[in-house]
């Protein structure tokens, strides 16, 4: 039943009806191995604001100013994603440390407000969610 929900999923992202930053698919195998898919992942928004946010910043001073601000603020952006990154990976470990052996989990990270439509296309599938 998870395959048809994570197929859900990524069609919900592709159309863009649901703000999707994040998806993952934690399985447990019947031997108990845990196996973690990423089924979507986040782009670099963060990375380019901050470019741009650095770059801006710079453009008052000249053209070396500039390119350093926008630097500045990409390593800053990028250091953020990253950091989310850890914090999403170390979620998911712990929310599928419970998961008994033949079983999988989708975790997914969606724009508060798009949570009821989130839910409603996922009650088909028999899933718990949970905020």
């Amino acid at each position: 039943m998870v395959r048809p929900a994570i197929s859900a999923i990524k069609e919900l992202h592709d159309e863009g009806r649901i703000k999707i930053y994040a998806a993952m698919l934690a399985t447990r195998d019947p031997r108990g191995e845990l196996s973690i898919e990423e089924v979507t992942k986040r782009g670099h928004g963060a990375t380019a604001a901050g470019a741009l946010i650095g770059g801006l910043a710079g453009f008052a001073l000249d053209p070396i100013a500039m390119m350093l601000g926008a630097a500045g603020g990409a390593i800053v952006g990028y250091a953020a994603e990253v950091l989310h990154e850890r914090e999403a990976a170390e979620f998911v470990e712990k929310t599928s440390g419970n998961l008994p052996p033949g079983s999988a989990s989708a975790i997914v990270e969606i724009a508060e407000r798009d949570a009821t439509e989130f839910a409603r296309s996922m009650e088909p599938f028999g899933t718990v969610f949970s905020t």
